[in-house]
């Protein structure tokens, strides 16, 4: 109690208060004697009783000084003897968790007297009268429901569930006098494109003082009344809205204005009541009513000014309210009500406010007084209202709260603060993790087409097969959980859930925060669109430290300069990656030209032409013939295959019955293009007769349906449980076994993994397939169903070939050379290239050459690298080509040897121009040869890489693969946020060319401000987050038209690999130019951050800031080139150049000054983003309580910079934001709580911008 001594003392000695009871008690104190002995005295003292405080004076006299104070709560007062005793009249009072305390008295009737009003005093026992007679009112009333208990008048909020719910019978309701401030009323229905009946500014004056003659802390909340249709008996008051409170003052100007909308239920006669509340503790929100006035909405409607007296709870005037409001105009109203945002009979809007004015415009139009009362009457009052052009298209469940302030010059300056949720938070991270479940599984199908390997490559093999349906698990339950949460409809991940391992791939409390702003007198308005999202990173549940991405790619590059071949496997990689993606540009080239050659358009398909050559002369020159070679030998040395004669005799190997089981992985690949002809399904494998079904769940069944998690789990153990039984065989040789016991333990599963049974309730795991244990009848009579049904076998080589290209090795197809499969590809293309030459009337012109022969290539880790090469004319093919091509032409039609040396060319000798009708039918022929060819390379890419992977060292594997994984985390939180600040800019508000052409010479500026600490488990954060920002720089963007059904819910696609990803973002029809040309662009991130809270000292102290400075330079440095570029690029005004010039140059210098949490550098940052028209995002651990205090710190940033808000006045503007504005709202949608994470000493090593407002932070689950 020493925190409020000095209230407590003005409370009990001041003559004006009013106590329940007063009179002298006798206490039984304890006295401390000589040599630690203690007694107990009897003391006379003057006791008074107010509420539930005991205070007692220090002797008989009622004036003598207060000693202390007892607070009845969790008590009993108890009297053990009806007679008097010795004493007097004694009474004890027995406390929970306390010693007893004993009181005398000197009458019986004082006694029972005291011990009531003991009884009566706490707050149990009040709320126990409470439900007595909402109870007795209930059952009088019977079949009525009634609210009880008006918590407007009784300075006590609602909580967030009765705002929400329905009327209630009064058996579920419970008033309680300390309750938490409520949460305004709800907005997931907000339209924001709905023009509100009408805006409301509060003001108050001569509000009455209290007993001590001080000043209230008022603040207002309005509040409804609702009726359900039974009369007045089932009416009662709901709040809808409240301002912020002031200190100390009996005339207070709110900042917080009131909107109602026809949404709301709000109309003309809706009774509305406006209670002036006085907060007496900011902590608890303790407050009392001082008065109210009611008053119906159309009386509001229909003046500009309207002050009303205040009438108190015990009767009089305690004071008035003047409500000043802004309505608009009639006709425009109803103009603006038809019309959609952004859509109008003359294309798209050019406004981005609708402006609308309380005057009609006549001289007899009333004019409205502003709220100071100290401007000229004649000025008019307008209403501003933002155009959302498609905001909700993209975003969902709107916060909103709107605020007038005062310019320097007297003018009003319209603020709305809006927050919003992203509705592509579950989206993209489902997509990604489509394209790395893909991934897995053609990695899968790499290794086991390898075919099953002897000696020590066995359990290697084994370990990557395990490594990958791992991976693949871990993938597709976190695609299945994201799948869920979307179907709840829920679009953000709570910040109190960001260590929850099962959604780590959505970002944490990813939100948009929108303020805009209006200044009428310097007519100007403007946007300000911040994301707010928490760190990319993977949280750890247990709070383990890795050192981030940083770290551990340093520690994989370290091990990759001492192992070479790790090397080998990245440049693998990338290869196979360039391979395919090289053919699938080749492929749509082909489409093109076939959908030209259907048309005859001979003068659009040269261009076509030529990019081909290019980029199959790049093809060929991907992969060196020797490293080839070295990969096709390891496999024939090491590669088991069994002999025809004898499959059906000798028993299935564990690896072979594993990788039967991916069957129902759906294994096969999804690249399909229509001009390819199918390929046959290969022969089984291994034919061992019928196929037995496998245990697996109905989803399987449909080849577009999502994976079984349990089947890859079972089936992951299987693997992992054989793959530790190799590995003690190879570790435990020091034991000379015979031949036939060797190799009988590779050729067995361990008996265990036939005798494990699952656990009642378990569903069973997946089963392998033992063939062994088969009769010899059985077998002839399989044998003999054989000759009669096609076989099915390991890895379902159906599903494996169900792809045209068939881009996989079987594990028993031997491979095809590589110089073999380039000169097929080099003839194809010499073909189709002669071909396309003669439609285009170049009758005489000779074949191409693709590759000189024996050209020197600079190798780079066994891959060459050929440079580019113009083509060259040849006068006849060589006759090294003449072993695979085969020209359409017939023999008989080829020339003699003798006429091979004239100029011409053997592919199109023989045709004739004017008899070919076909185009389309003579391309064919030579493209499929073509696609069969890449085919083969691809196939041969895939196996090298996998040869590649296999010799690489266990350990690195593991250290890549949980590297992989991490990243894969973190990316897919910093690439959706990245898509919802685009698609933000894209739909959220006009779109103008200059945009556009930004866009498309340079692509945005996209700023990410971090607020972490270098310090505990935050480091790791920030150093995820550098790498996820990195990250963002090599993703590809491309803007597609929005048409039809696109258009009502715009939804981003992303394709690609890890290596090449390419988003495509859907843009309003009409933004786009006609010309029909695509836009394509990169992003350029940067990332700034700057530790704030009270860890970023410690870190500081101890020296931990460097690499923060050393990336925080590097990152200015990006900010700066891409300036020069913006600049060359003519882009923006020459005013914002010089500005933008002098905002790098005072970065520079404070980048150079060694100044502790040095936020200026972030403010500048700010600055030059929005001068750029960059993306912008804020971030801290949970993007709840740092973040909070730097966007409203920002926004009132630019009030002052951009709309002339006084410096006088951001104290109070800033506090306003923060304790009643929508980061508020971001709070207790995170915790539950209005409360910021903050402690009081945290609070004091903020920097003072950055410090909350008393009473908004306190004890929260951060």
């Amino acid at each position: 109690m020493r925190l409020n001594k000095s209230e407590l003392n003005s409370l009990a000695s001041n003559s004006a208060t009013r106590f329940d009871r007063e009179g002298l008690l006798i206490f039984s104190d304890r006295q401390e004697g000589f040599l630690w002995r203690s007694s107990e005295v009897r003391v006379e003292r003057w006791c008074k009783l107010r509420g539930n405080l005991l205070f007692y004076l220090k002797d008989r006299d009622p004036k003598s000084a207060v000693v202390g104070v007892l607070v009845l709560e969790n008590c009993r007062p108890r009297i053990h003897n009806e007679e008097r005793d010795p004493e007097g009249y004694v009474f004890d009072l027995d406390f929970k968790d306390s010693i007893s305390e004993r009181f005398i008295t000197y009458t019986s009737a004082e006694r029972l007297a005291w011990v009531a009003s003991i009884e009566d005093a706490s707050n149990e026992k009040l709320n126990l009268l409470i439900r007595q007679l909402k109870e007795q009112i209930a059952a009088k009333t019977r079949c009525q429901s009634i609210r009880m208990g008006n918590h407007i008048d009784l300075g006590m909020p609602m909580s967030l569930e009765e705002q929400q719910q329905q009327p209630q019978p009064l058996e579920e309701e419970e008033v309680e006098m300390a309750a938490t401030t409520p949460a305004a009323a709800p907005f997931e229905d907000l339209d924001l494109s709905e023009l509100p009946i009408c805006e409301t500014a509060l003001s108050c004056d001569s509000l009455p003082v209290n007993a001590l003659g001080r000043s209230p802390n008022p603040q207002v909340v309005c509040s409804l009344l609702v009726t359900s249709g039974n009369g007045d008996s089932d009416s009662f008051w709901r709040e809808h809205a409240r301002t912020e409170y002031q200190e100390h003052t009996r005339s207070p100007q709110f900042l917080c204005t009131m909107r109602f909308q026809r949404s709301a239920s709000f109309s003309a006669a809706t009774r509305l009541r406006f209670s002036v509340l006085d907060v007496r503790e900011r902590l608890t929100h303790t407050a009392l009513p001082l008065g109210h006035a009611e008053v119906a909405l159309g009386a509001i409607q229909d003046t500009t000014r309207l002050r009303m007296p205040l009438t108190s709870p015990r009767g009089g005037d305690c004071g008035f309210i003047t409500l000043t409001s802004w309505s608009p105009d009639a006709s425009a109203s109803g103009v603006a009500a038809v019309m959609e945002p952004g859509q109008s009979g003359n294309g798209p809007p050019r406004s981005s406010t609708q402006l609308f004015d309380t005057a009609g415009g006549t001289a007899s139009s009333r004019r409205a007084h502003r709220r100071t009362q100290s401007l000229p009457p004649k000025l008019s009052v307008r209403l501003f209202v933002p155009q959302q052009c498609g905001l909700q298209r993209v975003c969902s469940n709107p916060r909103m709260r709107t605020y007038r302030l005062h310019s320097s010059l007297g003018a009003d300056i319209s603020v709305q603060e809006t927050l919003l949720e992203s509705r592509i938070c579950c989206l993209l991270p489902q997509q990604l993790l489509s394209i790395w479940i893909q991934r897995e599984k053609e990695l899968l199908q790499e290794i086991s087409g390898m075919g099953e390997l002897s000696g020590e490559w066995r359990w290697r093999q084994m370990n990557l097969l395990e490594e990958h349906l791992r991976l693949l698990k871990d993938y597709s339950q976190a695609k299945q959980n994201i799948q869920q949460l979307a179907r709840d409809g829920v679009f953000y991940k709570r910040s109190s859930a960001k260590a929850d391992e099962a959604l780590e791939f959505l970002p944490v409390n990813l939100h948009v925060q929108r303020m805009w702003a209006q200044n009428d007198t310097l007519q100007r308005r403007g946007l300000l669109d911040v994301i707010t999202v928490g760190a990319f990173t993977r949280h750890d549940p247990k709070g383990n430290k890795c050192g981030g991405l940083i770290k551990l790619l340093q520690e994989s590059k370290s091990w990759k300069l001492e192992q070479s071949d790790a090397c080998k496997v990245q440049t693998a990689n990338d290869a196979v990656q360039t391979t395919k993606q090289l053919r699938k540009e080749i492929v749509e080239l082909m489409s093109q030209l076939l959908q030209l050659a259907s048309r005859r358009s001979a003068k659009d398909m040269m261009p076509l032409c030529n990019q081909m050559v290019a980029l199959t002369r790049t093809l060929l020159s991907i992969w060196e013939p020797s490293i080839v070679e070295e990969g096709v030998a390891f496999i024939e040395r090491h590669r088991i295959i069994e002999e025809p004669e004898n499959v059906m005799m000798e028993p299935m190997s564990p690896f072979r019955k594993i990788t039967q089981q991916l069957t129902a992985l759906e294994l096969k690949s999804p690249e399909l293009e229509d001009f390819a002809t199918p390929v046959i399904a290969p022969p089984d494998l291994w034919p061992r007769g019928q196929q037995l079904a496998l245990m697996r769940s109905n989803s399987w069944h449909s080849p577009s349906s999502s994976l079984d998690i349990r089947a890859i789990d079972s089936l992951q153990h299987v693997v992992k449980s054989y793959n530790d039984h190799l590995r003690s065989l190879e570790q435990g040789g020091d034991r000379e076994k015979p031949p036939d016991e060797e190799e009988s333990t590779y050729q067995s599963l361990p008996v265990t993994w036939h005798t494990d049974t699952a656990a009642p309730g378990v569903p069973p795991p997946v089963q392998l397939i033992d063939l062994d244990e088969l009769g010899r009848s059985q077998r002839h009579k399989r044998r003999h169903q054989q000759q009669q049904h096609p076989p099915a076998g390991f890895l379902d080589t159906k599903l494996m070939s169900s792809s045209p290209s068939a881009n996989y090795y079987r594990p028993t197809e031997e491979p095809e050379p590589l110089d073999l499969t380039q000169l097929n590809i080099e003839a194809s293309v010499m073909c189709l290239v002669s071909k396309l030459k003669f439609f285009c009337g170049h009758c005489d012109s000779p074949a191409i050459r693709l590759r000189q022969p024996k050209a020197p290539a600079k190798r780079r880790e066994g891959f060459a690298v050929a440079p580019q090469q113009a083509p060259d004319v040849i006068v006849a093919p060589s006759p090294k080509l003449e072993l695979d091509l085969k020209p359409p032409v017939e023999e008989d039609a080829l020339p003699p040897p003798a006429i091979i040396k004239k100029k011409g060319n053997k592919f199109t000798d023989g045709l004739d121009l004017s008899l070919t009708t076909d185009w389309e039918a003579e391309l064919r022929p030579s493209m499929r040869k073509l696609r069969h060819a890449m085919d083969r390379l691809l196939k041969t890419a895939r196996l090298i890489h996998s040869v590649q992977r296999l010799q690489q060292d266990v350990r690195c594997n593991s250290l890549q693969a949980s590297i992989m994984y991490r990243r894969d985390v973190c990316f897919s939180q910093a690439i959706t946020s990245l898509v919802t600040a685009l698609m933000l800019r894209l739909w959220g508000s006009e779109l103008d060319m200059g945009y556009l052409v930004m866009l498309r010479d340079l692509g945005p500026l996209a700023y990410f401000e971090g607020l972490l600490t270098l310090y505990g488990n935050e480091a790791d954060m920030w150093s995820d987050m550098c790498i996820a920002i990195e990250d963002l720089s090599a993703v590809n963007f491309q803007l597609v038209r929005a048409q039809g059904d696109a258009a009502l819910a715009p939804t981003p696609r992303i394709t690609g690999s890890r290596q090449a990803l390419e988003v495509q973002l859907p843009v309003p029809e009409h933004s786009l130019p006609g010309n029909g040309t695509s836009i394509s662009f990169k992003v350029t991130p940067v990332f700034f951050n700057i530790g704030i809270n009270e860890k970023a000292s410690f870190a500081e102290t101890l020296g931990q800031t460097r690499e923060q400075h050393r990336s925080n330079w590097d990152n200015y440095l990006v900010l700066s080139k891409y300036f020069g570029r913006y600049r060359k690029l003519g882009l923006g005004s020459v005013e914002a150049g010089e500005s933008l010039r002098s905002l790098l140059g005072l970065m520079e210098q404070q980048l150079r000054a060694n100044v502790s949490k040095n936020v200026k550098i972030l403010h500048l940052a700010e600055d030059a983003c929005r001068l750029m028209d960059g993306l912008r995002f804020t971030s801290c651990k949970s993007a709840k309580d740092r973040t909070g205090m730097a966007v409203t710190l920002e926004q009132c940033r630019v009030l002052v910079r951009e709309f002339q808000l006084p410096a006088k006045h951001v104290p109070y503007a800033l506090s306003t934001m923060r304790s009643e504005g929508t980061r508020m709202e971001n709070v207790l949608k995170n915790i539950g709580k209005r409360k910021y994470a903050f402690n009081r000493t945290q609070v004091s090593f903020l920097p003072a911008v950055y410090r909350p407002p008393v009473g908004s932070y306190g004890k929260a689950q951060t």
